[in-house]
């Protein structure tokens, strides 16, 4: 092989690889046919142009007609996500919570061991939309909009249309309405059925102690003497969410999923004061998370491969 030539096939690996497995040869030939004598590398008219085709054919591979299938599984699988997170959301204010009272002197040391132990009612409303995708069971998922809409009307401030925009209730809502639609709409309901219970075992505790170390920062750490640290609080949970994305760009479903749900994920770590810290500091964590995201990309495909499906556009 020619130093050309192996110049060449180098960018074509830019093109997918079943593209590449149909064209290669032919473009290939095409491109050595049209070099001048003793060339050794490429014209910088063709590496234009081959990067421009492998934009084109990725783009209509992610964008196009062909993707549609890949699309509406990735946003089905974003919404059957979106209760996992509300839940974990609830968990780690409730271990905060728990690790204060422990902490605070009142009571006996059983009542407060009791009370840590005892789930919140926000818990029980978050955990039951998640029992009902995992468990397949509609009746749960019924239940857990019952347990919600009761929830509400024993706290009437609630029902107050401004605070659908809240963190803890809007948010909220949406899982129990994606826990009822996937309980009954089929197309929806197969999009769970793509995640592996060693994925929630895996990445369930993972992403309970990122988010619980991000606002254990705010709320354990003096604000105003601390400040240096704590502009860093998002940071343990933008690490958690970029590795699950990275891990889930496995497969076209899951590319989509992870770029539908990155930032409304993202955001329940806090990232509200992200654009007002130093400069230095917001592309620090920004690239930490970008690392995390490569690191965990590159270890699934290496580990596992592409997983491919019917809808692998």
């Amino acid at each position: 092989m020619s130093p050309l030539e192996a110049r060449y096939r180098r960018l074509l690996a830019c093109y997918p690889r079943d593209h590449r497995a149909r064209h290669e040869e032919e473009m290939i030939s095409v491109l050595l046919a049209g070099a001048r004598q003793g060339q050794i590398r490429p014209d910088p008219a063709d590496v234009a142009d081959l990067l421009r085709g492998a934009l084109r054919v990725h783009g209509r591979r992610a964008f196009g007609p062909v993707s549609a299938p890949a699309w509406r599984d990735g946003l089905a699988l974003a919404v059957a996500l979106w209760p996992s997170l509300m839940l974990i959301g609830a968990l780690a204010l409730r271990l905060l919570q728990a690790a204060e009272t422990l902490n605070n002197g009142h009571g006996t040391a059983w009542e407060r061991l009791t009370w840590t132990l005892l789930p919140t009612e926000p818990v029980v409303v978050a955990a039951l939309p998640v029992l009902a995708l995992l468990l397949r069971r509609r009746w749960i998922a019924v239940l857990g909009a019952v347990v919600f809409v009761l929830y509400h009307i024993g706290h009437p401030r609630l029902l107050n249309l401004d605070t659908l925009l809240f963190p803890n209730h809007g948010p909220v809502l949406l899982a129990q309405v994606a826990a009822v639609v996937i309980a009954f709409v089929p197309a929806a309901h197969r999009a769970i059925m793509l995640i592996p219970w060693r994925a929630f075992l895996l990445w369930g505790p993972l992403a309970l102690a990122g988010l619980t170390a991000s606002k254990a920062i705010v709320r354990w750490v003096d604000v105003p003497v601390d400040l240096d640290i704590v502009r860093w609080k998002p940071l343990p949970w933008l690490v958690v969410v970029a590795l699950a994305a990275g891990y889930a760009c496995r497969s076209a479903v899951g590319r989509r999923a992870a770029l539908l749900l990155f930032v409304p994920a993202a955001a329940l770590g806090d990232l509200g004061d992200l654009p007002f810290v130093p400069t230095s500091t917001a592309l620090a964590q920004l690239g930490c998370a970008a690392l995390a995201f490569a690191v965990a990309a590159a270890l699934a495909w290496r580990r596992n491969g592409p997983v491919a499906s019917a809808t692998d556009r």
